[in-house]
């Protein structure tokens, strides 16, 4: 009582992405409540660790500097000094 013909099944082929993942750190997060304190107190303090070693490092050199502020910070000062130097430049020619 055959019904008909096997069913022939092909494998798929699986391509794998020509892009592989970046490996993202795992961090596990603290349980205990003194290492909760002290993982968020390292987490604040770890910046100003940076800048503090950026300084000691430019006075030993000579011509490194620290920036204030960030990049967008620095970048739209400029943008506002530049301005106004335009416009007083636009005032002198029009006097």
């Amino acid at each position: 009582m055959a019904q008909g013909a096997l069913k022939v099944i092909k494998k798929g082929n699986v391509k794998k992405s020509q892009t592989p993942k970046k490996a993202a750190k795992k961090t596990i997060a603290p349980r205990k409540n003194s290492a909760i304190v002290t993982a968020k107190l390292k987490k604040k303090h770890s910046s100003a660790i940076a800048v503090e070693t950026e300084k000691l490092l430019s006075s030993r050199v000579g011509h490194l500097e620290v920036l204030k502020g960030s990049r967008r910070e620095i970048a739209k000062k400029d943008a506002q000094k530049q301005a106004k130097e335009r416009i007083a430049k636009h005032q002198e020619k029009s006097k």
